[in-house]
């Protein structure tokens, strides 16, 4: 998936299809993460997490790690490079470092992958993580109707913008349970279309 044709967009077709919900998700736990030092930040688009991370946290230092070279750069405008190392890359192929996060951010993430390949980023990560590693989660859920054909015309759009290949939302939760993190709060919004989760190795 790549992001580069509609990365200059991105903000207003978020607005325009979901108001400002998925940032209210993104930033829901922020709170709870001004402790943290070295963070992974997967996927976060054009970087408005990322700055108000930073924001609240001016001795964290932040790998950035993102497929698309133009939202690359809309994340370094909004963030800067002072604090972050910014990587274009596609998060399946990197090597993380072992035991090198205490906190890894992954928001509307999960769905560019099938089950296989989330599974197989989930143990990379989870190798990377320090003991303790807060994880914020934020995604969509399928559980009505509306949701169901919301979710598959995002896919369909993504899909022609950005060439993704995944049709379905899989679930993470097993396989972060798995690779020893556990759930510590959760926040849904949009009438449970929409969650934000924290999870804590």
């Amino acid at each position: 998936m790549n992001c580069d044709l509609i990365a200059p967009l991105y903000w207003w077709i978020e607005k325009l299809g979901l108001g400002r919900t998925l940032e209210r998700r993104r930033r829901w736990f922020l709170p709870q993460l001004v402790n943290s030092r070295r963070a992974l930040v997967l996927g976060d688009g054009d970087g408005r997490f990322l700055r108000e991370l930073l924001h609240r946290n001016s001795h964290l230092r932040a790998d950035y790690v993102d497929p698309s070279k133009r939202m690359l750069e809309l994340a370094q405008g909004r963030a800067g490079t002072s604090q972050v190392t910014y990587l274009h890359a596609d998060a399946l192929t990197v090597q993380f470092p072992r035991g090198e996060y205490d906190l890894i951010a992954t928001h509307f993430f999960f769905d560019c992958f099938d089950g296989q390949a989330l599974d197989v980023l989930i143990a990379n990560i989870a190798k990377a993580s320090t003991p303790g590693a807060q994880w914020v989660v934020s995604e969509f859920c399928v559980n009505s109707f509306r949701a169901r054909v919301l979710v598959r015309a995002l896919y369909l759009f993504f899909r022609i913008t950005t060439g993704l290949k995944v049709r379905k939302l899989s679930d993470h939760r097993p396989s972060m349970r798995l690779h020893g993190f556990r759930m510590i709060g959760a926040s849904h919004s949009a009438g449970g279309l929409v969650v934000s989760e924290l999870w804590e190795r």
